[in-house]
């Protein structure tokens, strides 16, 4: 399968009027990006919902692996919420990798409010196959 970029990502594309629209960064190591989520996305009242908080820090993750130049999907996502991420406050999403193995890449991932982390993630991505490698 190949996957196109037809700028229309919830997160990123600039393409998409209803998405965050997030421009990411490099920063000292990082992959860095701020954004505030509208109090429809939230969980409880004031609270980032949990699955939006998920996808922000697999979407800076993503971005990580990108900017490194590895194109890769998301394997797997292990998000470990720390305090209240709040809805209408600057947050700060960071992401990097960690390292690479073969086709197999890990990162780590990181949403800040007023300097204090409210939650991280773990995500290991995978570089595709090559079309030609691929068996029928």
């Amino acid at each position: 399968m190949e996957f196109v970029d037809d700028r229309r990502c919830f997160f990123c594309g600039e393409q998409n009027p209803r998405g965050f629209s997030l421009r990411f960064r490099e920063e000292n190591g990082w992959t860095v990006a701020e954004t505030v989520v509208p109090w429809y996305l939230q969980g409880f009242a004031g609270v980032v919902h949990g699955g939006i908080v998920a996808s922000l820090l697999d979407e800076v993750m993503s971005h990580s692996v990108k900017h490194v130049g590895i194109s890769a999907v998301t394997g797997t996502l292990r998000v470990k919420y720390l305090k209240p991420c709040p809805t209408e406050k600057i947050l700060m999403l960071r992401g990097r990798v960690r390292r690479r193995k073969g086709r197999i890449v890990a990162a780590l991932g990181e949403i800040l409010y007023d300097g204090e982390r409210v939650a991280e993630a773990e995500g290991i991505f995978v570089v595709p196959k090559d079309k030609g490698s691929e068996k029928p």
